[in-house]
């Protein structure tokens, strides 16, 4: 038994001197220790106190209160209270069920696999790098065929972390890092997939800033570093690695320029808006919207790859005779029951923003150009549209923003007077600020501003 113990605290660093127990220190607890005991626990919260450890993990009670008198609480904790503040600084990834992009090891990985070919090319060392990341979580996206067609590596970076190789240096923020991004070319719109799941994770971690390096030197990442400026990344800066300079790509969070459009500020949002609640038809209502698909759908009708399912900007089409609807207006998406009572099967299930409104088209090809990927209609259906409402056709495109963690049935806007009972809400229904706060608390859903 001596021997275990001996090999376990082997295992720490060892603290060869003691911070010195300063006047203000000895002053703030009050009272002079009464047993030894006393006296090693003080010297303890003097490391912390004297910034000679950053924090401090005990069970004992009374050292937590001694902490509250000394100013350095918020870095002494219990066993819980730690774990708590770790899991919420560093949450796992977040895990989507709807799409074909999954959360997998490192280590599930073939890094020999030719979409890898482009990361040995500019990185000398990246098998080894692949390697030393076994145990961490990337997304991972396959064809049918199981090749790779995207792959991304997300890191968060303290206020501590060392920027020297960045020019201008960062200055301390909380960041999260795209550490690697790469999809194929393949037409369905994975690389908008992907900027969707780092701006959740970046929200999910509360960072300050995301960032990305890329070379620039060929033609793919040239067009990836036009997607990211297009979601509101701007050039920051440049990296140097290995004698080649990378370009630095920031994205700031938690603040709305009214300087920049709707999606250059996304995910930020100005709720100083219209807010209003927009019908949708089940049949149409999950290949549009698949993060919000009902528990009692089938996962795997919404796993396939097509376009406007990806597409973080989706097209809504209306020739409602309501048209008071302005870019950044918020849209609250309702899925029209299927079962009776409509009052229960009836569902508002999403958040979207307003992005760009079109009403004027040249012709019915320029209307087909616009829908084109990012519309649940085929263009058999698009062109019937154009056929019978030519002059009332009115494209939305809209920014999913977020699924309601809890859906609230249509007997709720019935119950709270925001829709007239026995009706449904008609298109472009507004709803009062208060009515979508309600909505918000109710549905158990933050949004982030």
């Amino acid at each position: 038994m001596q021997e275990l113990y001996s090999v376990k605290l082997d295992s720490y660093a060892q603290m060869r001197t003691s911070a010195p127990q300063t006047t203000e220190f000895i002053s703030a607890l009050r009272s002079a220790p009464k047993t030894e005991n006393d006296e090693i626990d003080n010297q303890l919260l003097c490391e912390v106190y004297g910034n000679r450890a950053d924090i401090l993990i005990t069970e004992d009670r009374r050292m937590r209160e001694k902490a509250i008198l000394l100013g350095i609480a918020d870095r002494v904790f219990s066993i819980n209270a730690f774990i708590s503040k770790a899991t919420s600084e560093n949450p796992e990834l977040l895990n989507y069920k709807a799409l074909s992009v999954r959360k997998t090891y490192f280590g599930n990985v073939d890094v020999r696999n030719g979409f890898f070919d482009s990361f040995r090319d500019s990185y000398p060392r990246f098998y080894t790098w692949f390697a030393g990341k076994s145990n961490e979580e990337a997304y991972i996206c396959y064809n049918e065929n199981d090749n790779i067609l995207g792959f991304l590596y997300l890191k968060t970076e303290e206020k501590t972390e060392n920027y020297s190789d960045i020019i201008p240096p960062f200055q301390p923020k909380r960041r999260l890092k795209v550490g690697t991004y790469k999809v194929e070319s393949t037409g369905f719109r994975l690389g908008e997939r992907f900027i969707k799941i780092i701006f959740d994770n970046a929200i999910e971690r509360k960072v300050d800033e995301i960032y990305v390096t890329l070379f620039v030197d060929r033609g793919e990442l040239t067009a990836l570093a036009d997607l990211f400026m297009r979601w509101g990344f701007f050039k920051y800066g440049t990296k140097t690695t290995n004698g080649k300079q990378e370009l630095v790509l920031v994205k700031r969070m938690g603040y709305y320029d009214p300087a920049l459009s709707i999606k250059e500020n996304y995910p930020n949002l100005n709720l100083k808006k219209q807010k209003m609640i927009l019908p949708i038809f089940p049949k149409y209502h999950t290949t549009l919207l698949p993060d919000s698909q009902l528990k009692t759908e089938n996962e795997i009708d919404f796993l396939g790859k097509l376009p406007h399912r990806y597409a973080l900007q989706k097209v809504y089409i209306s020739w409602a005779p309501e048209k008071n609807v302005s870019q950044g207006d918020l849209l609250v998406f309702y899925r029209t029951g299927e079962s009776y009572p409509k009052k229960y099967s009836s569902v508002i299930t999403t958040i979207g923003v307003v992005d760009e409104i079109i009403r004027d088209f040249q012709c019915e090809n320029d209307f087909l150009n616009i829908c084109q990927n990012r519309s649940v209609f085929s263009d058999k259906e698009l062109k019937e549209f154009w056929g019978k409402h030519r002059y009332n056709l009115m494209i939305i495109k809209f920014i999913y923003v977020k699924s309601l963690s809890k859906r609230l049935t249509l007997e709720y806007l019935w119950n709270k007077e925001i829709v007239c009972a026995p009706n449904g809400p008609r298109p472009f229904t507004k709803i009062t600020n208060s009515q979508f706060d309600e909505i918000l608390k109710d549905s158990q859903t933050a949004i982030y501003m």
